[in-house]
């Protein structure tokens, strides 16, 4: 597009800075890069950050420019700008406002971007803009005044540029733009920073709880305001708007380079002498661990012996046998890891790759916890005993918030997996190859199914706490 054409009010914002942080901003449909106000030179000056808000196209001249044109040629645009700016080894916040905020959500489930934040977007929409086939009305009628406050058209007077009419193909575009992000939304994993108005006009305000729910991002925030503007940077709330986003990302620190995460694998064993010593192999060639520690329980046969082979293998012995979620907090403890990994010493057919394709999701903050789901045909077919499986990556914290009444013998894995959906922000799981004998091939019939109906009677207990006992519990933040 000829760039002479363009209104000068309308032209990409571009603050630059001698370091690598960026903000990149992306205004809404028959907006401009004015769309933020003062929002960029104040990312500017606060973050001495690099701060993009290119000009989409068909805006700046004509809004019959908007005739042809479709989502996807706004997705390419802002792609291969961000690509580009990848490429230079900038660290990346997007942000967008309205469709802008769309476009943000999209790029932030597709690039490692640092964080992203979304304001007034209308992933659901209010009436009477989400009554079906509303978008059929463009066959008619290509363009409409928009209804805009006294107070968005006084500021607007003062350097700001916007088409005064909507064009109607903003509606089957922005729907368009919502099936895109529904299809992503769990990919999001960076920090998000969600800002809405309940009284504004075009975007449901649930629109951010529902985002909220379906990203894996591990930081989140909501805001939601009271003001009827679209647009919250042309209203009252401008300056509170600014502040939000302002010491959101400031908060959490959001251009530093994370620290490497450490990992530790946590084994609890109890007479595992003749079978502990494969999965330990296992352990010391997964390269991805730091640390691996072992809790005997109490064992009265030969798992010392065995487990003090390993000489960078840490063991640590019970008095006596005080179970399985017991020993489990005991191995924490012992360690500073950021991610633990739990194994059961009796694994057959326990491989490094399955150790590392359990702890990657959680390490790359896709989930709080990740199950790696046994092969015995049981752990198939019921997805409930699966999701209890032994094996499993999880977030330090998410341990240390769980209520100590789940820690006990059998009740953790249930307990876990309840405090994670409740509570956390996600869980994983996949089947793999690897199994565990039957108690009752292990111990003989009798003492077998004694120690089954104990350990289930145990998952059980945790069962009724969930669903009827409430234990106090802290929400992961």
């Amino acid at each position: 597009m000829d760039e002479r054409k363009v209104d000068e009010r309308a032209k990409s914002i571009e603050l630059k800075s001698p370091n690598k942080n960026e903000f990149f901003l992306v205004h809404g449909y028959t907006g401009s890069p004015t769309d933020f106000r003062s929002l960029p030179e104040n990312l500017h000056k606060q973050f001495n950050a690099n701060v993009r808000v290119i000009r989409l196209a068909g805006h700046g001249t004509n809004i019959d420019e908007l005739n042809d044109l479709t989502v996807e040629d706004f997705i390419r645009q802002v792609e291969k700008e961000i690509e580009s700016d990848l490429h230079k080894g900038r660290k990346i916040v997007i942000g967008g406002i309205s469709f802008g905020a769309q476009i943000a959500l999209y790029i932030a489930s597709k690039y490692p971007v640092k964080g992203v934040f979304s304001v007034s977007v209308p992933y659901k929409m209010k009436f009477p803009f989400n009554i079906p086939f509303l978008g059929l009305l463009g066959l008619f009628k290509k363009k409409w005044r928009k209804r805009i406050s006294k107070l968005e058209l006084k500021l607007r007077k003062i350097n700001s540029f916007h088409y005064k009419e909507m064009h109607a193909n903003g509606l089957s575009i922005n729907k368009k733009a919502s099936k895109i992000n529904e299809k992503n939304m769990k990919k999001i994993s960076a920090p998000l920073l969600n800002i809405h108005s309940k009284k504004e006009p075009i975007g449901h305000y649930k629109s951010v709880k529902y985002i909220e729910k379906n990203t894996n991002s591990l930081i989140k925030k909501n805001y939601i305001l009271k003001q009827t503007n679209h647009n919250v940077f042309y209203s009252e709330d401008e300056k509170y708007a600014n502040k939000v986003i302002i010491e959101f990302f400031k908060k959490n620190k959001i251009f530093q380079d994370k620290k490497k995460e450490s990992i530790a694998a946590v084994v609890p064993a109890y007479n595992e002498g003749d079978r502990i010593e494969k999965v330990l192999k296992v352990l010391s060639k997964t390269k991805i661990l730091d640390q691996i520690i072992v809790v005997d329980d109490g064992s009265n046969d030969n798992t010392k012996d065995v487990i003090k082979k390993f000489k960078k293998i840490k063991y640590i012995r019970n008095k006596k046998n005080m179970g399985k979620g017991y020993s489990m907090d005991i191995g924490v403890k012992e360690s500073k890891a950021d991610i633990i990994f739990f194994c059961d010493a009796d694994l057959i057919n326990l491989t490094p790759d399955i150790v590392e394709k359990s702890i990657m999701p959680v390490l790359n903050n896709e989930v709080d916890m990740f199950i790696a789901m046994r092969g015995n045909f049981m752990q198939k077919a019921i997805k409930l005993f699966g999701i209890n499986s032994g094996e499993r990556a999880l977030r330090r914290e998410i341990w240390e918030s769980l209520p100590k009444y789940y820690k006990h013998r059998y009740r953790i894995e249930a307990g876990l997996n309840y405090y994670v959906k409740k509570y956390g922000r996600g869980l994983g799981y996949k089947i793999f190859s690897h199994s565990q004998p039957i108690k009752e091939k292990k111990y003989g019939l009798l003492k077998g199914t004694l120690l089954r109906w104990w350990m289930n009677f145990d998952v059980m207990s945790a069962y009724v706490s969930c669903f009827f006992m409430k234990p106090s519990v802290k929400k992961v933040n």
